[in-house]
């Protein structure tokens, strides 16, 4: 086992996911959005939510690999990271590095218990169970929709947020939320666009997911509603003056999210939500 088959089994490509959220939330904390203008930045709270949201986000992917392998879901060499199905890992090395990386990501989190334990363990629960009970045993009830998007778009940028402002109320919580609903729709049309590719596969091995469950043009017409729907809420948010016309600088992305759609490459989606997220962010920051 080297260090390329550990980074293989990793997934690296998806690290933006949990890194762009925790810059957002990171941008509202330091501009005072959902708080009065009264902004807080703090680096080290910064680099440990980002270290721990790319370690659970790495654990949630090899352990998502060991489950789909055990249960019949990954049977070809192209499925999932192929680090089981093309015997490069036993499942008892997937298991312990799994495990290895949780861990990691636990002691990124343990940092923050002394001051904000009633914030950080709750959220830290929820994100732990997303990607734990998801491939163990919710994954066939179509619920992985649901389960990444609070996982990825909630979890991580009010965890940014919520450790750096010290206090969240629930109306702070659900601004927060909202600021977050295009890096949640980006993240899903990723999930969708994989399950529409694994359609067949999935119906083979008992698994149901949104896009099996619908008709292929449903399935279509969902992938580009997640797909274009964070174009259309900045465009919004700009008009309604819930964001900076800055802002409108995030929809440069959006030749590669066309591309996406025509594709179905969740790479792409990767790609398009690493720019938009960026400059959705600077944005916010730039207001």
């Amino acid at each position: 086992m080297t260090l390329r088959v550990l980074y293989q089994a990793t997934r690296a490509w998806s690290a933006p996911g949990s890194v762009v959220p925790a810059l957002l939330g990171t941008a509202l904390a330091a501009r005072g959005y959902a708080a009065g203008g009264h902004g807080a930045f703090d680096a080290l709270a910064l680099a440990l939510v980002v270290a721990g949201a790319v370690l659970a986000n790495f654990g949630a992917n090899v352990i998502n690999d060991y489950f789909d392998f055990v249960q019949g879901v990954d049977t070809k060499p192209e499925h999932g990271s192929g680090v089981l199905t093309g015997r490069l890992m036993t499942q008892r090395q997937v298991l312990g590095f799994s495990a290895a990386l949780f861990g990691g990501a636990a002691v990124c989190g343990a940092f923050f218990l002394r001051r904000d334990a009633s914030f950080v363990v709750p959220l830290a629960l929820i994100g732990f169970a997303c990607a734990v009970l998801y491939p163990a045993c919710l994954k066939k009830y179509a619920m992985g929709d649901v389960l990444l998007t609070v996982a990825f778009g909630g979890c991580i940028t009010l965890g940014a947020y919520g450790v750096q402002v010290h206090s969240l109320s629930v109306h702070q919580g659900l601004l927060v939320a909202l600021y977050a609903v295009p890096l949640s729709l980006l993240m899903d049309s990723a999930l969708h666009a994989g399950n529409m590719q694994n359609g067949p596969d999935d119906r083979a091995a008992g698994v149901w997911t949104v896009a099996n469950l619908l008709p292929q043009p449903a399935a279509l017409a969902v992938y580009g509603v997640l797909l274009f729907g964070p174009l259309v809420f900045v465009v919004l948010g700009v008009l309604l003056h819930f964001l900076p016309f800055w802002s409108l600088l995030a929809l440069l992305p959006a030749p590669l999210l066309v591309k996406a759609y025509r594709t179905i490459n969740y790479h792409l989606i990767f790609q398009a939500h690493l720019i938009f997220g960026v400059l959705y962010t600077a944005s916010l920051l730039l207001a």
